[in-house]
């Protein structure tokens, strides 16, 4: 598999639980934010329908830079692995062959996440020494934004695949948040030595001998996430779903609470008038929508999930951030990273 020499994206247009009328909104906005000439898109879905969203004067500068493939099925979102997988012909599965077939050097979806876990990891296989891939997400704060994975494509891990997403987390965050250096921590119930499960001593004492590789400052407490977190934050796939879900409901219950509360009376309305300023810089500080789609890391090919209720901004998003990451992600580093942590800890493990 060969990636074509400029980015191009495949995306499933059909996934979303907006219909694929949102999706176009948001790949139109894609197009027209990113004016990059070798920037082209793949759109997978029903060939008609499809060209009827394209009729139009809004799509017509922008026709050299996009390509109609047809697919005949649409993969439900309560669909299973095991039938999603054997359904050859869907949107979601057509996208990530384009993918394997060297046509398009990423896929966008918004749909389930677990077929395309699934049929990614069957399709395009993980990198050498790799087992296992990982989902990773943008997770804001008010001083800096920080990367969580795993959180939700591999719930039980072994400790040798927790490093691995040590190394995917730190080469994600050198490219969606320009860190050179980006410092990881280990998930746990305790800075202390000792602490927490085997899995996470386990994968503690790996983590500690790969210094020449990632820059791994030990233990961290859930506490510790939104007040000095490392840039890198590593659990398990069962622990990172859970923890980005309760972040997300506690997220929208205090926008809610908050809402409500400011617009209890005429004299807080008058009082927001004078605090908008300072409320929108909150807001766009705490939000970690311009890092669009979660990536799924590891495999030979990249594919991005974004959620399936995006809207057309989320949607746009999410494009721009799977070009942005097929153009400047080093996959040869990552691969040489992956492969002298299998070497080093090979050795240490003989040594001892």
């Amino acid at each position: 598999m060969f990636p074509p020499p400029h980015p191009v994206v495949a995306v499933d247009v059909m996934g979303s639980d907006r219909g694929p009328q949102e999706t176009f909104e948001g790949i139109l906005l894609a197009l027209r934010r990113c004016r990059e000439a070798n920037f082209s898109l793949i759109l997978v879905g029903n060939r008609e329908l499809m060209a009827n969203l394209l009729a139009g004067k809004r799509f017509r500068p922008f026709r050299d830079r996009i390509r109609l493939h047809h697919a005949a099925a649409v993969i439900a979102m309560d669909e299973s692995p095991m039938r999603a997988m054997r359904q050859r012909e869907s949107s979601m599965g057509q996208a990530i062959d384009l993918v394997r077939e060297g046509e398009a050097g990423g896929a966008l979806t918004c749909g389930n996440t677990g077929a395309l876990v699934a049929i990614g990891t069957i399709r395009l296989r993980p990198m050498p020494q790799l087992e296992r891939p990982a989902l990773a997400t943008v997770i804001p704060g008010i001083d800096r934004h920080f990367v969580l994975l795993d959180v939700g494509a591999n719930p039980s891990p072994t400790p040798r695949q927790l490093v691995h997403n040590a190394i995917l987390g730190a080469h994600y965050n050198r490219v969606a948040l320009q860190n050179p250096s980006p410092r990881v921590g280990l998930l746990s119930i305790g800075t202390e030595e000792g602490k927490g499960n085997g899995l996470v001593q386990q994968t503690h004492e790996m983590l500690k001998k790969l210094g020449g590789i990632i820059r791994y400052e030990g233990l961290v407490e859930g506490f510790q996430l939104f007040q000095d977190p490392p840039d890198v934050v590593v659990c398990d796939g069962f622990v990172g779903n859970v923890l980005l879900k309760t972040m997300e409901s506690l997220a929208r219950r205090l926008k809610g609470f908050i809402g409500k509360e400011l617009f209890r009376n005429p004299l807080r309305i008058f009082g927001c008038l004078f605090a908008a300023g300072a409320l929108r810089t909150i807001r766009k500080k705490l939000s970690a929508e311009a890092y669009g789609g979660a990536p799924l890391l590891g495999l030979n090919g990249s594919l991005f999930k974004a959620h399936g209720s995006s809207d057309r901004d989320e949607i746009c998003r999410a494009i721009l951030m799977a070009e942005r990451f097929l153009r400047e992600s080093c996959c040869d580093r990552l691969r040489d990273q992956i492969l002298r942590s299998h070497t080093l800890l090979s050795e240490t493990t003989e040594g001892n």
